[in-house]
């Protein structure tokens, strides 16, 4: 199989900070600069880019400051993320919230990540409505709150203009127990709602886990509804959360048909490493994830093509293990 050779990998800043959880909020990693871990990330010689995150990393503020930074180092910024998750005003939701103060610090959080994206050549903000949905019966009128995230996405893509695109990540859960924005179909049709042409999906790999999808069939449904999958996340779970594990590491496999199909429908964006190494060196963490990810695609160059068109066309499960076995089994 021939794949293209000018792959990019790319990481979120997260990945080098202290990782936190519930029981031990100050993190399980000594506290770093923002240059300190940009530093770091530069010693992982595959890493060409970054995923920023509004407020957490990048704001109006340090925006000058952080795009030095990026050139000493020479990384790029392929994404920026708005905050509408980490403040206090979207404890009930940020485009859907009952406080119209709320909808508006959102909305004002999303525009300046779209500007933020601007000054930093990124050509991407993603949108992820993690404080959007609920956690118990009757407790929102769904039809509302759709309607004020279609109108949120069309906005935006208005507001970005033709030079930046807005990616929308889904997620299922966390933190709400239901967010609305949870599976690619969702997604998809919130996309179709909105009518523009600038808006598509971040696939977490991750997060099509825990929301019981298949995430090349993922791929392949964005493909044919227009060329949809702007960017890749790549981590891994057990399928019930978000661990943000090592990427290859509970679900080989079901990583190697992904990057299969990523070069069957001809992806040309990064592949950028979402983790959260609790306990982990986050250097061995994202050089064991790259190099999982390039022997997997070494291997797909040896795989013949006829072979699998014709598994297709039978629909043969007892091949495909079979070949499954003959190239990546040795």
């Amino acid at each position: 199989m021939k794949i293209r050779e000018d792959i990019e990998f790319g990481s979120t800043i997260a990945l080098w900070g202290q990782c936190p959880d519930r029981f031990l909020p100050q993190g399980y990693k000594k506290k770093t600069s923002f240059e300190d871990k940009i530093k770091l990330i530069s010693q992982v010689e595959d890493i060409k880019g970054v995923d920023l995150y509004g407020d957490w990393d990048v704001s109006y503020k340090n925006v000058d400051t952080v795009k030095e930074v990026l050139n000493k180092f020479n990384l790029k910024t392929y994404i920026v993320t708005a905050d509408i998750n980490s403040l206090p005003e979207f404890g009930q939701g940020s485009v859907t919230s009952p406080s119209k103060k709320s909808r508006e610090i959102s909305w004002k959080k999303i525009t300046e990540a779209i500007d933020l994206a601007r000054i930093l050549d990124a050509g991407m903000v993603n949108i992820w409505f993690g404080q959007d949905g609920y956690d118990y019966l009757f407790q929102i009128n769904y039809i509302w709150a759709w309607d004020n995230i279609i109108k949120t996405v069309k906005d935006a893509a208005d507001y970005a203009g033709k030079d930046i695109k807005i990616a929308l990540e889904y997620k299922p859960r966390e933190p709400r127990t239901h967010i609305f924005t949870a599976t690619a179909a969702k997604m998809l049709l919130a996309i179709e709602r909105a009518e523009r042409d600038n808006i598509g999906i971040l696939l977490d790999t991750g997060h099509g886990y825990i929301a019981g999808e298949n995430i090349s069939e993922v791929a392949a449904i964005c493909k044919m509804a227009g060329d949809k999958l702007y960017l890749v996340h790549v981590n891994d779970n057990y399928k019930i959360w978000d661990d943000d594990m090592m990427v290859g590491s509970v679900h080989p496999f079901e990583m190697l048909e992904f990057l299969y199909w990523l070069e069957k429908l001809k992806y040309k964006g990064p592949i950028v490493l979402d983790m959260f190494p609790y306990r982990e060196d986050p250097l061995g963490a994202a050089r064991q994830s790259i190099e999982f990810i390039k022997q997997m695609r070494n291997i797909l160059k040896t795989v013949n093509e006829e072979e699998i068109k014709e598994i297709f066309t039978r629909q043969d499960a007892v091949a495909s293990m079979r070949m499954i076995r003959k190239y990546f089994v040795k």
